[in-house]
């Protein structure tokens, strides 16, 4: 029998007075119980982010930002762009990041501009680990923080990969000299100068990367202070930076999220496994 039969046939038995009223109440009930239940379980794939990454996605235009020693001992990168297809969002997509990475936000843009931090997983590999993240909109925003840099040494030395997971149209890449450094160089070589609030940044603009390409930038300096460039120049340092992983917390929240929405799918299945039986059994006294 199909739902809305079987909603016409409890609706045209006969009732009790006032039975009517209480079968329409009930069967609008349980409708919206359906409903709801339904609309949870589709959205469950764009919440369980170690689903399949959607294939075929394509970066149309990204920046990244490589700032060494910018706001803590460590480098700042920052990835952000957009997808060429929006009609293929909401979607679950990958990153590749350098092993160890901390990562502080992940969010995606929403055309008016706005924010929307998203849950996300990480899978650890041999050479990088991969981000796994749901997207609401094609815009990105992806940022995290290197291991420590080697501070007891004035010549500090940074090798970055950057790792393609999609293909990508047009690659800017940013990359900011630290404050009071001095002979300062990266390979390769040929990056657009400028100067921004008192930083450095060399640019530089790579087409047509391929899915799975690599970019290997190396960069050099040599830094006598160990402090880092923005909690010197805006704010004294208040005492010493404490480094840690937020991904065990990020983990718990997902699976917070989760239990709680197994607990509503158990609840609402329940509640309406309640209202068909003592529908019955009414309907049978």
């Amino acid at each position: 029998m199909e739902p809305d039969d079987w909603f016409i046939f409890m609706q045209s038995r006969p009732l009790a007075p006032g039975g009517f009223w209480r079968g329409q109440k009930f069967a609008m009930r349980t409708r919206v119980l359906i409903s709801s239940l339904v609309l949870i379980l589709l959205m469950f794939p764009l919440l369980a982010t170690k689903a399949p990454a959607e294939d075929g996605l394509s970066i149309g235009r990204m920046r990244v930002m490589i700032w060494p020693e910018y706001d803590d001992p460590s480098v700042l990168v920052v990835y952000d762009g957009r997808f060429d297809d929006d009609s293929k969002f909401p979607t679950i997509t990958d990153f590749f990041i350098p092993k160890g990475a901390i990562i502080n936000d992940i969010c995606s843009l929403s055309p008016g501009g706005q924010h929307f931090c998203q849950l996300f997983d990480v899978s650890e590999g041999e050479a990088y680990d991969t981000v796994h993240l749901s997207l609401p909109f094609s815009n990105f925003y992806v940022s995290f923080h290197l291991d420590p840099v080697d501070l007891e040494t004035a010549k500090r030395r940074i090798d970055y990969v950057i790792r393609a997971n999609h293909p990508i149209g047009s690659m800017e890449v940013d990359i900011q000299q630290p404050l009071r450094s001095t002979e300062f160089a990266i390979s390769p070589s040929g990056g657009k100068a400028s100067m921004e609030k008192d930083f450095n940044h060399f640019n530089y603009t790579l087409e047509d990367i391929a899915k799975g390409d690599a970019r290997v930038f190396k960069i050099g300096y040599v830094k006598e202070s160990r402090e880092p460039s923005v909690d010197v120049k805006y704010a004294s340092m208040t005492g010493r930076r404490v480094w840690g992983s937020p991904y065990e917390t990020q983990r718990n929240v997902r699976t917070i999220i989760y239990i709680v929405f197994g607990t509503g799918v158990l609840m609402v299945s329940a509640a309406m496994l309640w209202i068909v039986t003592r529908r019955r059994r009414k309907g049978a006294a």
